[in-house]
């Protein structure tokens, strides 16, 4: 059973962190197969080798800054209406301006059981390029695992925003992530792409409120 429909419906939802070394390596020979093209937002994936997974990526363009986009994600209590299927989320500490832990339940179809991870979500913008990471490491047992719900085994994502000009930027999100727990046959690779389209789309769209407007950051230089 490919797990790529249930894994990246997933993914996007959430944060992530960045390959390994040996795994980015062996990614290199794969080829990536193109899923969605509409609105500006390319979803693709690819078979990454030695595991279970498969791997994502959305490319998508969108109207606002970067400080705009860092306020959405450090939003963690408004994450259920801005970030796709999110069921609820938690903010457990927040370390500083670039460094937050939180906790999140993604909302997944029915019969599968909704999922759950810790996650350390930081920031860093290059000076230079002005290119603007974003990465988010699993935390395991900060929360116990609720009933019904499944946590999640392995995750690996990042978000790469590139300013295109002051009031436009380029996004490449990469994820790979077994999600845990067994999944139903019929979910396949149509609905992985269609969700992500959907998740980029509600960000995109969701960037725009009033309550994202005229935020600053102190390591984000314009």
């Amino acid at each position: 059973m490919k797990l790529l429909q249930i894994g990246c419906y997933i993914g996007l939802l959430i944060g992530g962190y960045w390959l390994s070394a040996p795994t980015a390596h062996a990614q290199t020979q794969m080829a990536w197969h193109l899923e969605k093209d509409k609105d500006q937002i390319q979803v693709y994936s690819r078979h990454v080798a030695g595991s279970r997974s498969n791997e994502l990526k959305v490319e998508c363009t969108m109207n606002g800054n970067q400080s705009q986009l860092v306020a959405l994600l450090s939003d963690i209590a408004n994450y259920k209406n801005v970030i796709y299927k999110t069921k609820s989320s938690q903010l457990i500490r927040r370390v500083s301006e670039t460094e937050l832990i939180y906790h999140v339940v993604t909302a997944v179809p029915w019969p599968v059981s909704d999922r759950d991870m810790s996650v350390q979500l930081t920031f860093e913008q290059d000076p230079v390029t002005k290119l603007l990471q974003v990465r988010g490491v699993g935390v395991p047992n900060l929360v116990a695992v609720q009933p019904g719900t499944v946590r999640i085994v392995d995750w690996l994502a990042v978000w790469l925003v590139r300013p295109l000009s002051k009031q436009q930027m380029q996004v490449t999100y990469t994820c790979r992530i077994d999600p845990g727990g067994d999944i139903p046959p019929w979910l396949d690779n149509m609905a992985a792409s269609m969700s992500a389209y959907q998740s980029f789309a509600l960000i995109r769209k969701s960037i725009t409120l009033p309550r994202y407007q005229g935020k600053t950051f102190s390591f984000l230089t314009p």
